[in-house]
């Protein structure tokens, strides 16, 4: 069974989500994508499950998915709205009688609250790597959720109030994003990241055992919080590392000039900047330390 339907949002410009329904009772699960609208890579990973549902039937339970969740940052390539330049993803739960993104958060918060499980898909940039980020610390249900998510890193969140994933979370719902290389400033879609959270999201449906076929057992790595590693000067820099990639305390993560940056921490380097010039304060990467 099929369900697409659509939630207007009245105003002087008037906002329509469309949501695709597949399957009926539990578990219920639901995947959004393009809460920020430049950031498509998500997006085609959203419509990807639901081309695949429609000629994939579920054994059981629901998927509940909503690929564009804010469709006037998305025809700008935005984060935000034109309309409030509101951020949808710090306002939930929303409020309908208010501004248009307010009465969007609201909408979907509707939407997403009675399921079981909740995965938000968003791009981290152009020189990031894919990353779960849940509240694994405080959540227990958030990190049997990351488990369960064919990504080989799972990142601790700082926890900011507001987001679809830790309003969830707060509310005992089993909630994380997923980050994916890609999106502004316009559009980029990283297709070996898109195809990784595809069978990523897919296995998740095995392990739950709602389509056919053997479930792969996931085996991400832990790590804390994500911190910046910023130019100390002005100069030239040239990364040795990959986004992705595993880092020693010490190591090498690239050159500004004729100085050395290295990780300050065994751990991984999610994103990593390409070469170029870059003054000071700069980011160059963000790494995040691993969790013993």
């Amino acid at each position: 069974m099929k369900k697409t339907y659509t939630q207007k949002i009245e105003d002087v410009m008037p906002v329509e989500l469309q949501f695709h329904l597949f399957g009926e009772g539990s578990p219920k699960v639901f995947f959004s994508g393009g809460i920020h609208g430049g950031e498509a890579t998500g997006i085609y990973v959203a419509q990807r499950v639901v081309d695949f549902l429609d000629t994939n039937k579920l054994l059981k339970g629901s998927v509940k998915l909503l690929p564009v969740a804010n469709v006037p940052a998305l025809r700008r390539l935005q984060r935000t709205s034109p309309y409030d330049e509101l951020d949808l993803n710090r306002i939930f739960p929303g409020k309908k009688d208010s501004t248009p993104t307010m009465a969007i958060a609201e909408v979907i918060w509707e939407e997403a609250r009675d399921t079981d499980y909740i995965v938000d898909l968003h791009c981290c940039g152009l020189w990031g790597s894919s990353y779960t980020l849940a509240m694994y610390e405080e959540f227990d249900h958030s990190r049997k959720l990351a488990e369960m998510l064919d990504i080989p890193a799972v990142i601790q969140s700082g926890g900011t109030r507001g987001q679809l994933f830790t309003e969830a979370s707060h509310s005992g719902t089993p909630a994380v994003i997923i980050e994916l290389p890609g999106g502004s400033p316009d559009g980029v879609i990283h297709i070996e990241a898109a195809k990784q959270c595809f069978q990523a999201l897919l296995n998740l449906l095995r392990l739950l055992e709602m389509l056919p076929g053997e479930a792969r057992k996931p085996e991400p790595t832990f790590y804390g919080k994500l911190e910046p590693l910023r130019a100390p000067g002005d100069g030239v820099f040239l990364p040795v590392v990959k986004p992705g990639s595993p880092i020693n305390k010490d190591e090498m993560i690239g050159m500004l000039g004729n100085q050395p940056v290295v990780a300050p921490f065994d751990g991984i380097a999610i994103a990593v900047r390409p070469a170029s010039y870059v003054f000071k304060e700069r980011g160059l990467a963000h790494v995040a330390p691993r969790v013993e």
